[in-house]
């Protein structure tokens, strides 16, 4: 029985070391999120998206960054590590899960600053097309 006990607790240990290795995905997302990143920067100066030091926001107390880099411990290129940078230059190295869940929160964040920005820019297109007619 010890033995049965023993070989599941290594095979869901050994199962949870790969999941935490496997970054590929992660690293999928994180690119996708970089466009959306780009374009939202281009609109405001609220957004960061710099292939150097990552996706990250402005806020009165500084810029915190998400930022991905290639894991060279790995034997091949494919594994990446990510690291939340707080305004002070401390670098939090962030394990899959939390850095799922970052992604997911700057992703939203992105896409709802996107969606404003729309509806803004939609706004004042509106606004001016009104005063050219007026003035006509």
């Amino acid at each position: 029985m010890k033995k049965v006990i023993l070989a599941a607790l290594l095979l869901l240990s050994s199962t949870s070391i790969f999941a935490q290795l496997d970054t590929k995905q992660l690293a999928k997302e994180f690119d996708d999120m970089f466009i959306l990143a780009e374009r939202v920067a281009e609109q405001t100066d609220k957004v960061v998206a710099d292939e150097e030091k990552g996706i990250g926001f402005k806020k009165s107390s500084g810029i915190i960054l998400l930022e991905k880099t290639v894991d060279k411990r790995s034997n091949a290129n494919t594994q990446y590590l990510f690291k939340l940078v707080k305004s002070n230059g401390k670098k939090i190295p962030l394990d899959k899960v939390p850095a799922e869940k970052v992604i997911k929160k700057f992703n939203s964040t992105l896409m709802d600053l996107e969606a404003k920005l729309k509806e803004q820019h939609a706004e004042e297109v509106e606004d001016l097309l009104n005063s050219l007619l007026n003035g006509l």
